[in-house]
């Protein structure tokens, strides 16, 4: 297959071809004035897109007698302020535009030209300014013929000369190939396009630099299969900027810069299907929180162009319990792109998926019930966006419950206060004394107790229905000439799950820890260990030739004073030693108590 960088000349061609032609008038970012005549019969007919504006208006609705947002910084961010910037003012506009109330135009009138006064939008770090100017772009366009002239100047001008124009004199974030490149290409393209006909020829110069820049960011983000570099909680932050790029470039009548038809994107709807466990929970390596499904516009776009019934029925249970204190910030949109009964069709999930890219992974599982098991399976190494020292590792579910757990991230700020570099990866980093980050958290292998070697890359070796081996030795940093595998198997007849560590050419006396996080109650028993929680049983049997001690200690206090605590946690380890043969052999065999 050709890379899309053979294709970029054509894109660019088709885009200012069809950018020559008639602009079309407002509002024609994300939402057009024919969805926004739709909107009324949807609310009629589907009780969830009803259930969405419903919720939006009452979230406009706590924000009237609020105060006006405020150029305000946490740390070295001002991003929360952005991202209130955003759900103010879509929640807002959309509750004037169905409602023709004109309290909610007066406010969001109010926020628009409270964070156009701003002196930046804070553009050193700046994923603020791409989404203030995601805020700002969809306001102006939404409100643009409710809004007098002399607001609208005033608009104009904060977007070009804060926006705009601040990110085009980002080239170092136009080369990143993370989330950020998708963030705030998002912002640049959403303010262009809003400015199309204010100042032409920077709203050209802006497009044709996102849309060469845009493929670095899918590059880096998608895999051919889908699995987002970032994990699934970035998944949602990264997809859902891309979808708004694509689809206000779609409004606009433009090309979607083929971030649709990049090979991977769409297919990243079906990883996310797969990485939720059936606990419920989010299979959450790196820097993200074990959450169930929100309400996520992104999936719910994701669903409807990929007519997939799997993830509506994935995201169905959040929209049914939507409430005016929680759902994401581009809740409006989702009453535009959660798909009807009409727009999905069945669809039948594999029970085994295998991930590649920059963060390979495994899953198994038995099926998709709570019944049912679920393991998830984490290879690479920590020089990731957002990695850990977590090669190696699991998850575990079964009967709604998670039995093997990863702490999952920690508050960038509060870290960065204790004077943590997070963003420095290098073996030496601060990043790694976190014990939420490093491998000592982690459900895998320790080496003489010593951090993974962060440039080190755990391999999968094989991997099909029910097994998966991992090649782990490079990250555990052995000594030359030693191997190390790491064999999962998943006996849905048994139901059982097996994991094999097996090393070898290490020194005599070496020690190997295997370690494990719970949130289960531990009982040490003689040869094993019971897990119990809400009145189900797991049992763990752990054992190795080399080590009868097996052992479990609350995780709680972690070991630094600037660790997040983690009440309720217990770390199983095993200590075992390398003899003269210079071998180990751990197995551990998760039965359920059915």
């Amino acid at each position: 297959m050709k890379s899309i960088h053979h294709f970029l000349p054509t894109i660019l061609f088709l885009f200012f071809a069809c950018f020559a032609n008639a602009i079309p008038e407002h509002p024609r970012l994300l939402v057009t004035e024919a969805d926004w005549k739709n909107l009324p019969a949807r609310m009629e007919n589907e009780p969830i897109v009803k259930s969405i504006i419903n919720t939006t208006i009452a979230r406009a609705d706590s924000v009237l007698e609020a105060p006006p947002l405020t150029r305000k910084l946490t740390g070295r961010r001002m991003l929360s302020v952005s991202r209130d910037a955003i759900q103010r003012i879509l929640d807002l506009a959309t509750a004037w535009k169905v409602s023709g109330k004109e309290k909610y135009l007066k406010r969001c009138r109010e926020e628009l030209l409270a964070v156009c006064s701003f002196k930046d939008w804070h553009p050193s770090h700046h994923l603020d300014t791409a989404e203030m100017q995601t805020a700002v772009a969809i306001g102006y366009d939404w409100l643009y013929h409710d809004l007098n002239p002399a607001d609208r100047k005033i608009i104009e001008t904060a977007l070009l000369e804060k926006g705009l124009k601040a990110t085009l004199e980002r080239d170092d974030i136009m080369r990143r190939d993370n989330n950020w490149n998708q963030v705030c290409m998002g912002g640049m393209v959403l303010s262009a396009v809003a400015l199309m006909e204010v100042d032409p020829e920077i709203s050209k110069k802006a497009l044709a630099a996102a849309i060469t820049a845009i493929q670095i960011g899918l590059k880096g983000g998608y895999p051919a299969d889908g699995a987002y570099s970032e994990g699934g909680g970035y998944w949602q932050y990264g997809t859902r900027y891309s979808i708004l790029t694509a689809e206000a470039l779609r409004t606009a009548g433009l090309p979607d810069a083929g971030i649709v038809s990049h090979p991977g994107f769409l297919e990243s709807g079906n990883y996310l299907t797969q990485v939720y466990g059936t606990s419920g929970l989010l299979f959450n390596y790196g820097d993200t929180g074990g959450k169930t499904m929100g309400a996520s516009p992104a999936a719910a776009w994701m669903a409807r162009e990929t007519k997939s019934t799997s993830l509506r029925d994935l995201i169905l249970p959040a929209f049914q319990n939507l409430s005016p204190d929680q759902g994401s910030i581009h809740l409006a949109l989702s009453a535009f792109w959660y798909p009807s009964d009409e727009e999905v069709r069945d669809s039948k999930l594999p029970l085994h998926f295998q991930g590649a890219g920059h963060s390979p992974l495994a899953i198994h599982r038995t099926g998709f019930t709570k019944e049912d098991l679920f393991l998830g399976i984490k290879a690479g190494s920590a020089v990731v966006n957002h990695g850990h020292m977590d090669a190696g590792s699991f998850v575990l579910d079964w009967a709604g419950e998670r039995w093997a757990s990863d702490l999952g991230s920690q508050n960038y700020h509060l870290l960065e206060q204790a004077g943590i570099n997070l963003f420095e990866m290098t073996q030496d980093s601060g990043r790694w004394t976190v014990f939420r980050l490093n491998n000592f958290s982690h459900n895998t292998l320790t080496y003489n107790g010593r951090l993974h070697k962060i440039e080190g890359a755990s391999k999968i070796l094989s991997s099909e229905t029910g097994e998966t081996v991992l090649d782990i030795a490079e990250p555990l940093g052995l000594p030359a000439g030693a191997s190390a595998k790491r064999h999962f198997t998943l006996d849905a007849d048994s139901a059982t799950v097996t994991i094999t560590d097996e090393l070898h050419g290490l020194n005599p006396g070496d020690t190997i820890t295997w370690h494990m996080i719970t949130s289960a109650d531990v009982s040490k028993r003689e040869d094993d260990f019971m897990l119990s929680q809400d009145g189900k049983q797991m049992e763990l049997d752990l054992s190795s030739p080399q080590s009868k001690s097996a052992a479990a200690s609350p995780a709680d206090p972690p070991p630094a004073d600037h660790d997040e605590p983690n009440p309720g946690m217990t770390r199983i380890t095993l200590d075992t030693k390398a003899g003269d043969d210079g071998n180990i052999v751990i197995e551990a065999v998760f039965r359920p108590d059915s």
